[in-house]
């Protein structure tokens, strides 16, 4: 990455450290010093401690004090509220334009997918959010409502952070058969192939399918991971 002398140093610095941290780069609870960062990027402290204050907005690092800041994962609670918002907005924009997406926001979805195809093979995670983003997004235009997609828009900073946390779910192989066996977590599972199942659904125009399948979209994905992070910190489980 080339720094533009004009562009703003803090928000160059959290671009690079968000990619490190999407990249399996910075691994979770590395420590991050920012002398350190601040050398390697030739600035100065400052910018860097303003860039690791975007990223503690967006879920991708946590402030300690008198240890400084390390790369951390949503809690499981925090990133199933995430994905059940997410959803229920996009439900909301559905009902809008009663299941009946705008041909140029289905033509931009089926775009997005194609980006999936390619990144999915090659595990480039920042590519992989941007075209989630993409995919989403045209769910909230053809709801034709410029608050409702501002507020959707408010949450997009964490989509990284929900895919980090995501991947890490599914990376727990042990924890993920014994979900399939107990819950019937099961379906698709890279992201080309959900968002595809999810577009053939929504193409249909039939309202209540398309609510049914965000669901499952949504909340499939966050109750999983709710449940893997309950196990793993061997504390009783919200969803019973």
């Amino acid at each position: 990455m080339a720094i533009d002398k004009k562009g703003n140093l803090s928000q160059f610095a959290a671009d690079y450290v968000r990619q490190e941290i999407l990249q399996g780069r910075f691994k979770h609870k590395e420590k991050i010093v920012e002398q350190e960062l601040a050398e390697k990027l030739g600035m100065s402290r400052g910018p860097v401690r303003e860039a690791l204050k975007i990223l503690m907005h967006e879920g991708f690092v946590e402030y300690e004090a008198n240890k400084g800041c390390t790369v951390t994962l949503l809690s499981p609670k925090e990133a199933y509220e995430i994905f059940f918002l997410r959803g229920s907005l996009e439900k909301i924009a559905l009902e809008l334009c009663d299941g009946h997406l705008l041909k140029d926001c289905i033509f931009l979805m089926e775009e997005a997918l194609e980006g999936m195809i390619c990144e999915d093979e090659l595990g480039e995670m920042p590519r992989l959010v941007s075209c989630d983003e993409l995919f989403h997004k045209q769910i909230l235009k053809s709801g034709q409502m410029e608050r409702l997609i501002k507020l959707w828009e408010s949450m997009s900073p964490m989509n990284g952070a929900m895919f980090l946390t995501a991947r890490n779910s599914r990376n727990n192989s042990a924890m993920n058969e014994l979900l399939k066996e107990k819950y019937a977590v099961n379906g698709p599972t890279s992201t080309y192939e959900i968002h595809k199942e999810l577009l053939e659904v929504i193409k249909m125009g039939d309202l209540e399918k398309s609510k049914q399948a965000l669901d499952n979209h949504y909340q499939a994905t966050g109750e999983r991971i709710y449940r893997i992070g309950m196990k793993l910190e061997n504390k009783e489980l919200f969803f019973s």
